[in-house]
């Protein structure tokens, strides 16, 4: 079977299999404070704070798809890291 801008899915333990899946649902909650966070226009927070949750958010999904040679999803996150820095570096 070919792939298109990928390796073979890595295999992982269990026990890798479940810090990937914590990780993952760790930036999911940071995603979603910092769609909150920019939607809400909260007053008192600066503006690159939300960016700043979607950097970390994003890297930490970059790692999970990293770890599982998931090349499509590592390329869609590092597109992501890049609009939340012009994000940070437009604020700040």
């Amino acid at each position: 079977m070919k792939y298109i801008l990928s390796d073979v899915l890595k295999i992982l333990t269990e026990t890798e299999e479940h810090i990937i899946v914590k990780r993952k649902w760790w930036a999911v909650f940071l995603l979603i404070i910092g769609g909150v966070m920019l939607a809400g226009r909260i007053p008192y927070i600066p503006p690159f704070i939300p960016y700043t949750f979607f950097f970390f958010g994003h890297g930490g999904m970059l790692h999970s798809f990293w770890l599982k040679h998931d090349r499509p999803m590592v390329i869609v996150n590092l597109t992501w890291l890049l609009i939340d820095l012009i994000g940070i570096a437009r604020w700040i």
